[in-house]
């Protein structure tokens, strides 16, 4: 990931505000990821109101894209969790005159509320992005999750999360009755997706003019179902849509292979184009005629939502988050999370797509920075936050 793809001018000025509002926000780290990604494009326009960022990773491990936090005028703390943690992190929110904690790591959110809270930290936020924490139902994990609620629900200023149902498995179903908890959507940023084309994504992949073009974008998880992808190109194919998947996401050996092994096993190897990261998603995104989203847990994609922000077609797992962004601004088609690869093909032969046509795409990219997920949205959204008075804290119980 680069500065530039997060809008990061390599050469900006980074000089402090005469005041800054100091906010540690909590991630694992700072690797590429939807809620990473989304927190780095951020940094400049709270810099801009006084907002001094300080990201502290709990891995211990920076992070991929920690330099360019740094780039950004963010600055990153790797604290590692172990015995000593507790009094570190109390210690570093106190030297760094931490007014704001606002924290991104699901449920463990709890336990560092509360240390923000020992701290003296008056604004404590919990931040909900996915559905889940992906890990296993077991006894053990279900009775942390709700010692972290509880943690949450007593120390707690705030509770965020990126659509509803965000907050419904990850905080409590019953949500709406907390005043504190409120939908605050993390959208991409659209300066990037405004750059045009530097090449030709058709030629690079080798497509015919009536090949339909096929984008995903996505990390190497499971939960992303990579190897989906060539079983829907194949069953295209047997419905007569000559069709290709381009795949951009970072490289990772094994999960390259298993896309590769499914697309050779379905005899479609040669439609099948692995690019590897890349930072020009927007120019893409352009040229692609439908994005395929068969990912079987989210909270908010952001990749959803830069496509429907170029007017890019999507045809995506029938999840809460991304029906949330589909109500909200369209260009989304739905399908179960269990439906074959026949029912996806189905459904982008539905959309009735002309391999390469044209599309307005600065009217939707008007029409996205319009919306509550428009990163300006969001900037107001947590400047509110942050900057709310705040009474004793807490309590709901």
């Amino acid at each position: 990931m680069s500065a530039r793809e997060i809008g990061v001018p390599p050469t900006a000025d980074h000089r402090p505000p005469a005041r800054c509002l100091a906010v540690a926000r909590v991630l694992g780290s700072l690797d590429t990821g939807g809620t990473e990604l989304r927190a780095l494009e951020i940094v400049p326009r709270l810099r801009e109101a006084g907002v001094a960022t300080h990201f502290v990773t709990i891995t211990g491990r920076r992070g991929a894209n920690a330099a360019a936090a740094e780039r950004a005028g963010a600055h990153v703390h790797p604290l590692p969790l172990g015995p000593s943690f507790p009094v570190r992190f109390v210690r570093l929110l106190r030297r760094l005159g931490i007014r704001v904690v606002h924290a991104d790591v699901h449920t463990f959110s709890g336990a560092i509320l509360l240390l923000a809270a020992i701290a003296g930290v008056p604004v404590r936020i919990a931040h909900f992005h996915s559905d889940g924490d992906g890990w296993p139902d077991t006894v053990r994990r279900r009775v942390q999750r709700a010692v972290m609620r509880k943690l949450i629900s007593t120390f707690a200023t705030d509770v965020l999360g990126v659509a509803p149902s965000s907050l419904a498995g990850g905080y409590d179903a019953d949500w709406p009755s907390d005043p504190r908890c409120r939908v605050v959507p993390t959208g991409p940023d659209v300066d990037r997706l405004r750059r045009l084309p530097e090449s030709d994504l058709r030629a690079e992949v080798g497509a015919a003019p009536d090949d339909l073009l096929c984008l995903f974008v996505g990390r190497p998880d499971p939960v992303k179902r990579r190897p989906m992808l060539p079983r829907i190109v194949a069953a295209l194919a047997a419905r007569g849509v000559p069709a290709r998947v381009v795949v951009v996401g970072p490289h990772e050996p094994d999960a390259d292979e298993e896309v590769r092994r499914t697309a050779r096993t379905h005899h479609v190897e040669d439609r099948v184009h692995l690019l590897g990261a890349r930072d020009d998603i927007g120019a893409l995104l352009r040229q692609a005629d439908v994005m395929i989203h068969p990912a079987s847990r989210e909270g908010l994609p952001g990749v959803v939502l830069e496509a429907v922000a170029t007017g890019t077609p999507v045809v995506a797992t029938d999840l809460p988050g991304v029906r949330y962004i589909g109500d909200e601004l369209g260009g989304v088609s739905l399908v179960d999370v269990d439906a074959p690869p026949e029912r996806w093909a189905e459904r982008v032969i539905s959309l009735a797509l002309t391999p390469g046509r044209d599309r307005d795409v600065e009217a939707a990219l008007r029409r996205y920075e319009a919306s509550s997920f428009a990163p300006e949205a969001l900037r107001r959204e947590f400047l509110a936050t942050y900057r709310a008075p705040v009474g004793d804290g807490a309590a709901h119980h």
